[in-house]
């Protein structure tokens, strides 16, 4: 009867050890796909390619380029860039007018605001992360507390197994 209780317990154990193994193993690949993302726009811009070479931060590339679009058009004021780079635009068309110029100085400062956008948003991964790395520790003080108690339980099956099992100690 201990044998059927111990085994028991051992599933169990085994179980839970899997299981907080496959969380460990998921926070892993989403620190890893957070980290290709960050990388990614670390320069201010998002590419085709680098969008479909990494389909799991879809979403994030969709929210990165909308929050991005949104800093642009946003009022400094109100947290954005807007304000300085109309007004940088004015004074550089009161300069230089020529198509070319005007779009070479929109280019730099898309990419300036693009960079600082993405400064700011990696501030946030940064939060993200440290909340998985906390999540990570949890899970594997756990996982340390399962594995010992796995091992208790099939030290204590063993022993149950020993006890119940019948001695031979030969012909005499």
């Amino acid at each position: 009867m201990g044998y059927a209780l111990f085994a028991h317990r051992k599933i169990f154990y085994t179980n839970l050890v899997f299981t907080l193994q496959s969380k460990l193993d998921n926070i892993m690949q989403q620190k890893q796909s957070m980290l290709t993302f960050s990388a990614n726009i670390a320069d201010g811009k998002v590419t085709v390619d680098e969008m479909a070479q990494d389909a799991t931060n879809f979403r994030n590339y969709g929210e990165f380029l909308t929050g991005a679009q949104a800093y642009i058009d946003t009022a400094d004021e109100d947290g954005g860039a807007g304000t300085t780079i109309s007004e940088i635009g004015s004074m550089a068309a009161e300069q230089n007018n020529s198509e070319e110029y005007l779009a070479a100085i929109a280019e730099m400062l898309n990419q300036t605001v693009n960079e600082k956008y993405a400064q700011a948003y990696n501030k946030k991964l940064e939060a993200i992360e440290n909340q998985l790395d906390m999540e990570q520790k949890k899970i594997e003080t756990k996982l340390t507390a399962a594995q010992k108690e796995l091992e208790a339980v099939e030290e204590a099956e063993g022993q149950a197994i020993d006890k119940a099992t019948p001695k031979y100690n030969g012909v005499s």
